[in-house]
């Protein structure tokens, strides 16, 4: 009976392994996106956009389907000298191959931001109001340009759009990815 279990382990291995090598293996590679809302959506006196890097990768679920997973950081672009930002997120991501340079991808995850404003500084002393901060569900589907610059190397631009469940944090995004591996 061991025998069997053994023999029926190692033709399951083998199986994923031959068709892992069909479909081609997978990618992946860091990122850096900018998003287009502005902290002035949680106060006026507030300015700034996010910029966000990261790392994103796949491997081959069909010809057509890739699955993996990606996250990223995000801190305050060209802000105001009293505000503070931070974001961080993660989690799944599928993209499909809709031709050679063209593809279609989501990302379906959670992560957490917090927003505050300098009310005072002295050499020993920082007073921070927080303006919000919390956590979030996200959806973000994105269109991605992807251009072949070597044989196991493209690179991506993206246009998406950044929507968790905190509506002044809903942005258009825009990102450029180096990526490695099986094309």
């Amino acid at each position: 009976m061991r025998l069997f279990w053994g023999v029926l382990f190692c033709l399951s291995i083998l199986s994923v392994s031959v068709s892992a090598e069909t479909l081609g293996g997978g990618k992946g590679g860091p990122f850096i996106q900018y998003n287009t809302t502005s902290l002035s959506a949680f106060d006026s006196q507030m300015a700034g956009n996010p910029l966000i890097i990261g790392g994103i990768g796949f491997g081959w679920a069909s010809k057509k389907f890739r699955i993996g997973g990606g996250g990223g950081g995000g801190f305050l672009w060209s802000g105001s000298e009293s505000a503070q930002f931070g974001i961080g997120y993660g989690g799944m991501v599928g993209e499909y191959i809709i031709a050679d340079w063209l593809l279609a991808r989501m990302m379906i995850g959670g992560g957490g931001f917090s927003v505050s404003k300098i009310v005072s500084e002295t050499a020993t002393i920082l007073e921070v109001q927080r303006i919000a901060s919390g956590g979030f569900l996200l959806f973000h589907p994105q269109v991605v340009a992807d251009i072949k610059i070597g044989q196991w190397a493209s690179l991506g631009f993206s246009i998406g759009y950044f929507v968790p469940n905190i509506a002044r944090l809903h942005s258009m995004s825009f990102s450029i990815q180096l990526m490695f591996g099986r094309i």
